[in-house]
């Protein structure tokens, strides 16, 4: 891989979290001590959203995102916002990133579409268009569907990615989770080999912590469940949360759920507790905005002690370590006795224990392998 085509320096190593307006301030009050953090930040003005870090003296790193790919998909002639119907000469990608990065961003990504799945045409257009760029802070996007990662598609995905000579992020979106269809994190490891160095964006810390050991360059965690699992134009979105309390996520099993769901895991089990929140359990929130913004606070602290203990070790060791962590997670979810139902573990979190098993074992949707 040629050095352009690296993130800047600054960027790398990195859990960010990717955020919009309304929970700016809390992502930004979670990661400013993070010496290996920063935010992502998704909003049609992104001058608002440097200027509303600039107000309360964020330190650490911002990045924004002009979100045109929740809205409008790319077509050939259209790849970014860029290019204004009737428009003889559209405005140079460098030319509308230049004020943002002047007036503080770390970086811009590209005011990219959305591709369509197997729209190869869009998504050459988007490269060309991120091409375009000569400023260092520009970052290409590639906002697409996140079946771009199944097999009959991931092999010309990769491919044409791997062209591109620019700094480049991913997005996969769809209507349901991303990445929990059963092969999907397998691409997504051979994907991040074949074309190492990419920021992976608006995803979960369990997919972040996985790329990165397998060649991502750094990740945005989404800040709340609907940044954690995008979604495509036009998707609806989906019911309200239990108790309409955000997930939380809970490291000893990887997952996010609602307190709600962890107090029936835990019905018979000593309830979960968090240091970090002053010895908080974590099964027990009421649904009023202080508690909400707890949940936040005590994800994002979380998943940035995961950060801290995989910068400690090298690619071998993070893939080793992270095998450990997914392989226990796993077991945790057997020893769970629900008041009701059952447990279900996260079809994520399965899709890597298989991955990594060395007897090639199947699990089950309560976590055995099989």
């Amino acid at each position: 891989m040629s050095n352009a085509r690296q993130l800047s320096p600054a960027l790398v190593g990195r859990f960010l979290a990717y955020t919009t307006e309304r929970h700016q301030c809390v992502a930004m009050a979670t990661t400013v001590s993070s010496p290996a953090s920063g935010i992502v930040v998704r909003d049609s003005n992104p001058l608002a959203a440097v200027r509303r870090a600039e107000s309360a003296a964020y330190t650490s790193l911002v990045l924004v995102d002009l979100g045109a790919w929740t809205r409008e998909f790319a077509f050939p002639d259209s790849p970014t916002i860029l290019e204004a119907p009737g428009t003889i000469v559209p405005i140079s990608v460098d030319s509308w990133a230049s004020s943002l990065l002047h007036d503080g961003a770390h970086a811009v990504f590209t005011p990219s579409k959305f591709i369509r799945l197997g729209d190869w045409p869009s998504l050459r257009a988007v490269l060309e268009a991120g091409e375009t760029a000569t400023l260092p802070g520009v970052v290409t996007l590639v906002a697409t569907d996140a079946a771009m990662l199944d097999s009959q598609y991931l092999p010309r995905f990769a491919e044409t990615l791997a062209i591109t000579s620019r700094p480049l992020a991913l997005l996969f979106a769809a209507k349901n989770p991303p990445l929990q269809q059963r092969g999907r994190m397998a691409s997504l490891r051979q994907l991040m080999t074949q074309v190492p160095g990419c920021l992976l964006l608006a995803t979960e810390p369990i997919v972040a912590a996985d790329a990165c050991a397998h060649g991502a360059a750094s990740a945005a965690v989404g800040i709340s469940g609907g940044l954690r699992k995008p979604r495509r134009p036009g998707d609806l979105g989906g019911g309200d949360a239990r108790d309409f309390l955000p997930g939380l996520f809970l490291r000893e099993l990887w997952e996010h759920r609602s307190p709600g769901i962890y107090a029936d895991w835990y019905a018979n089990s000593p309830s979960p507790t968090c240091l970090a929140c002053g010895g908080r359990a974590l099964d027990a929130f009421d649904n009023d905005e202080a508690d909400k913004e707890a949940v936040l606070r005590h994800n994002a602290h979380t998943w940035l002690a995961v950060l801290d203990e995989l910068r400690a070790k090298n690619p071998v060791q993070q893939r080793r370590w992270l095998a450990e962590e997914w392989s226990s997670a796993l077991a945790a979810h057997l020893s769970l006795r629900p008041a009701m139902g059952s447990v279900d573990a996260d079809r994520v979190l399965r899709q890597l224990v298989e991955l990594d098993d060395p007897m090639g074992r199947r699990t089950t949707l309560q976590g055995e392998l099989r």
